[in-house]
């Protein structure tokens, strides 16, 4: 491999939808055809339909209070095509310790491992503050990728994403790549977890009425298309690897 790539989540607050955004990337790639190795560290969460594990049974799981594994996640994305870890919410003291202490633009470019920070945002308020926090540390180290997750919000602006000083600065300095989420009907998103199916092999699953297959596959797949069109692995960088 030339180069490997690891999609981390990032930022503090619990409920904004990393897991989710993290479930439709991984879909994403695995459409594609791409080697993809998913890596637990909500451990909380470890088999809930709040974890990535309820999806990917046999992900590999990883405790981030341990420095060694930690390691472990850069390693692991390091012998891999593709690495998804999604970690637990305010794991920020953990992470962004041994970031610090750690993980330097040479030791991404010897390990050939380029890094994509994943947040998450709602129209509500507070959800956004994370993602720059974490941006602070991270830098131009990596790439970052928000979704912005509709939820079940009536509202259409991500006014702490947009409108703060804070996040038109993130968004200036760092260029990040923007997905849309819509919302997913109740009844759909409890057959997604039930099912514990990717949604692209749920749409496809005859057991399931049609009709919220069709709903399931409304929902991923602009996703799906906002991600094949962002170029997410040509996008302007500036960090250890130039800007195209």
């Amino acid at each position: 491999m030339l180069k490997s790539y690891l999609f981390m989540t990032i930022g503090a607050k619990g409920g904004t939808g990393k897991t989710t955004a993290m479930l439709l990337i991984a879909d994403w790639l695995l459409s594609k055809g791409k080697n993809v190795q998913i890596i637990e560290a909500d451990l909380e969460n470890s088999g809930k339909a709040g974890g990535i594990s309820h999806w990917f049974e046999d992900c590999l799981r990883v405790d981030i209070r341990s420095a060694r594994e930690c390691d472990m996640i850069l390693e692991t994305a390091a012998e891999n095509e593709y690495t998804l870890v999604d970690l637990p919410a305010n794991s920020g003291a953990e992470i962004k310790g041994w970031w610090k202490e750690l993980i330097t633009p040479q030791v991404l470019t010897e390990m050939k491992v380029e890094v994509i920070a994943v947040g998450s945002v709602t129209p509500y308020p507070g959800s956004a503050g994370g993602i720059f926090d974490w941006a602070a540390v991270f830098q131009d180290s990596c790439r970052y990728l928000v979704a912005k997750n509709m939820m079940h919000s009536k509202l259409a602006h991500f006014s702490d994403y947009f409108d703060s000083k804070a996040g038109q600065q993130f968004r200036k300095s760092y260029l990040p790549i923007e997905i849309k989420i819509s919302t997913l009907l109740q009844e759909a998103m409890q057959q997604l977890v039930k099912t514990g199916s990717r949604p692209s092999l749920l749409a496809h699953d005859n057991s399931v009425p049609i009709l919220l297959r069709q709903r399931v596959k409304n929902w991923f797949q602009p996703v799906f298309d906002q991600l094949e069109d962002s170029r997410i692995f040509s996008h302007p960088f500036k960090g250890n690897i130039p800007v195209a």
